[in-house]
């Protein structure tokens, strides 16, 4: 994969079990976008998993997946729309809470993070704007990255199965009034550059509601860094 590739609103893009997508940060910035509109169908299967790995296995070489929807979202001051911090400067933030990007299954993302752009912050293996509960997350891992695992802004998608393993910054994080309501079996390892193993963020709002999940691990590496 090469650049920045963008599904558009109207295409699916669907990618089989076993697959392997590689990148080359010398190529410059690289992600998958998938804009509000569009679909990602992932079909990894437990023993054939869909790998997006970089060439270099250096964590921050690339901006993994980064997917947008117009589910509800509350952002700082109780907004219902903001732009993406991704470097990008999409907006997101909607009313369409059954928003369906696609589904993506088993798959993993390595040494993603990378910032893209004029961002002005690292991305992370998987980012979630205002994306809504149509969508279908299940059996992920986010591997080695700069900066969180899995973050959700706003949208009512939820997660299931997620393994993040040795992210720099946070394994889990939310902000922006995220309210997925069946999330279950999350696990993080991190090493001795990890943050929290779950960040949430009000952005300043006293919200009445809040997301639902069961069964989580986590778990940091007695090792440290000079």
């Amino acid at each position: 994969m090469k650049g920045i590739v963008k599904v558009k609103s109207g295409v699916t893009l669907t990618i089989e079990a076993g697959s392997t997508i590689t990148c080359d940060k010398v190529t410059g910035d690289n992600a998958l976008v998938v804009e509000n509109g569009g679909k990602l169908i992932i079909n990894g299967t437990e023993s054939a998993p869909v790998v997006f790995t970089e060439t270099s296995k250096v964590p921050g070489s690339w901006g993994g997946i980064i997917m947008y929807g117009d589910a509800p979202v509350k952002v700082l001051g109780g907004g219902g729309t903001a732009t993406s911090e991704d470097g990008l400067s999409n907006s997101y933030g909607g009313t369409n809470a059954t928003h369906n990007g696609g589904s993506l299954r088993y798959a993993r993302v390595e040494y993603a993070g990378k910032k893209l752009a004029d961002g002005t912050k690292e991305l992370n293996g998987f980012s979630f704007y205002s994306v809504g509960s149509g969508t279908v997350l299940d059996h992920l891992v986010s591997y080695k990255g700069a900066d969180d695992g899995f973050e959700f802004y706003g949208g009512t998608v939820s997660l299931t199965n997620a393994i993040s393993y040795g992210n720099y910054d946070d394994a889990f994080d939310w902000q922006d009034g995220w309210q997925g309501q069946n999330n279950s079996n999350w696990y993080a390892y991190q090493e001795g550059k990890g943050n929290f193993g779950i960040e949430i963020e009000a952005s300043s709002n006293n919200n009445d509601f809040w997301p639902k999940f069961t069964n989580i691990t986590l778990k940091k590496s007695r090792r440290m860094y000079s």
